[in-house]
């Protein structure tokens, strides 16, 4: 995420990594990748929506996906895969502020593994008894 990137051009990049781990995950096969519609790619039964949106005053700022990123921007970056066979999905969150030095991200000293938060909640490690 960086000033000149244009949104469908970070869903793209997302579709391609999150595309390599469905195919890692055998959620999804090489043969049907090379047989699919470029308009309507085969991770979009996986990973649907967009990976990232301005973030402002609301939670869906204003901001127009026919222009490039600006520097101030602040943008969700929000990869996620979704496998309703198995009934759940995971999506990850995060707030980047783009800089002319680089992206900042806005939530890295908040954690997201599930024993860094028990932590950070005050719990502590839950026990393996439990």
């Amino acid at each position: 995420m960086r000033p000149g990137v244009f949104l469908r051009d970070l869903r793209k990049q997302a579709e391609q990594l999150i595309e390599k781990e469905c195919v890692d995950l055998k959620l999804l096969k090489m043969s049907a990748i090379r047989k699919q519609d470029p308009d309507n790619p085969a991770v979009r039964k996986y990973f649907m929506h967009g990976v990232a949106h301005h973030l402002g005053l609301d939670v869906h700022d204003v901001g127009f996906a026919s222009e490039p990123v600006q520097p101030g921007c602040v943008l969700t970056c929000e990869p996620a895969i979704y496998v309703r066979e198995e009934g759940f999905g995971i999506r990850l969150e995060n707030d980047i502020l783009v800089t002319e030095n680089g992206p900042v991200d806005l939530m890295a000293d908040i954690p997201i593994e599930a024993g860094e938060i028990e932590k950070w909640r005050g719990k502590g490690e839950p026990s393996r008894s439990q």
